[in-house]
């Protein structure tokens, strides 16, 4: 009886080591699904400072500049911003604007920036997460196609046991 630990060992490995992969790739997917969801609501957040600037007519005149003071986003939705467009904020808010009808241009154009930095990102994390659930397939289909190899291997000493 001829017994070969390493034809027996090599495809557990190897499978073992895609199913670590896979369960890493799960663990990076798990990450972007919770930022995912702080991204969510920041676009909500974004979504109703639109609401707000656009029925700002509504309220009265002398309460319109606190208002906009208030219509800023929070800061944990400024790390979903990028690089260009956080720059841009910065230079918007060096210039201190106190006159109503041009910090009502500011801060509609300041909105505007959010929103698309949000699309921006949420499109780009969204082809990343694509990518990564392919590749999560393919780990996990490696792993059982290496697992089925094993088995085809220790099935093969039963047979010759048997005989």
């Amino acid at each position: 009886m001829k017994f070969q630990l390493l034809p027996k060992v090599k495809p557990l490995l190897i499978s073992f080591s895609f199913a670590f992969l896979s369960i890493i790739t799960g663990l990076i997917l798990l990450s972007y699904e919770k930022d995912n969801i702080v991204l969510a609501h920041c676009r909500k957040l974004n979504l109703q400072q639109i609401f707000s600037y656009n029925n700002i007519d509504n309220i009265p005149y002398k309460d319109r500049l606190q208002v906009l003071d208030l219509l800023d986003s929070k800061p944990y939705c400024k790390k979903y911003l990028s690089n260009e467009i956080s720059d841009q904020i910065k230079a918007l808010e060096e210039y201190p604007v106190k006159q109503y009808d041009i910090l009502y241009e500011v801060v509609g154009y300041k909105i505007r920036l959010y929103a698309d930095s949000y699309n921006r990102m949420e499109n780009s994390r969204s082809e990343k997460q694509s990518q990564l659930l392919i590749s999560l397939l393919a780990f996990n289909v490696a792993s059982l196609a290496t697992q089925s190899i094993f088995l085809q291997a220790d099935s093969l000493d039963i047979e010759d046991e048997d005989i």
